[in-house]
């Protein structure tokens, strides 16, 4: 007896497969669609799939890309001899560079080195958005065999006002 109620289980699933199962399922959420009383729920409505592999991974790039932007407004900018890091003040500046700080050419290069970086960092931004995401391995010393899978963003900028970006 519980042999053919699993045998009846079996024959029941095979008459319907989840193809045609999931087919169905999207014909009727596209027949509700055209029915006016559902179209403003399901405009409103965000869509109920989001623990998908696919969107996942793509949450996971999107991650990958938004760090890799926090790491490259870290960068230090170089025009002309001048440094500059975005967050530095006019007096930071003129410190690190060995500027008076008061000087209106000082200031004029702060402006200058500033709007440059600026306008880098948004070619930069927009590269790393284009860029491909790869997953590597990193193995770590002194923690035996561990090793971590890593998302890393492959870009390129290019066209920078800035002599060197490090």
């Amino acid at each position: 007896m519980r042999l053919r109620r699993i045998g009846e289980l079996v024959v029941s699933l095979g008459h319907a497969p989840m193809k045609s199962q999931f087919l169905h399922e999207h014909h009727n959420r596209t027949e509700k669609a055209h029915k006016p009383d559902y179209k403003e729920e399901l405009r409103d409505k965000p869509p109920t799939y989001t623990h998908s592999p696919d969107i996942e991974r793509l949450r996971a790039n999107r991650e990958a890309r938004e760090d890799e932007v926090r790491r490259a407004r870290r960068f230090r900018f170089f025009l002309n001899g001048h440094q500059y890091k975005f967050g530095w003040s006019l007096d930071h500046f003129a410190k690190i560079n060995g500027l008076p700080a008061r000087e209106p050419a000082t200031s004029e290069a702060y402006e200058r080195i500033k709007s440059a970086a600026e306008s880098d960092m948004e070619a930069i931004k927009e590269a790393i958005m284009k860029g491909s995401v790869r997953k590597r391995s990193v193995y770590m010393k002194g923690f035996g065999r561990l090793s971590l899978s890593v998302l890393g963003v492959e870009w390129e900028a290019t066209g920078l006002r800035c002599d060197e970006i490090k």
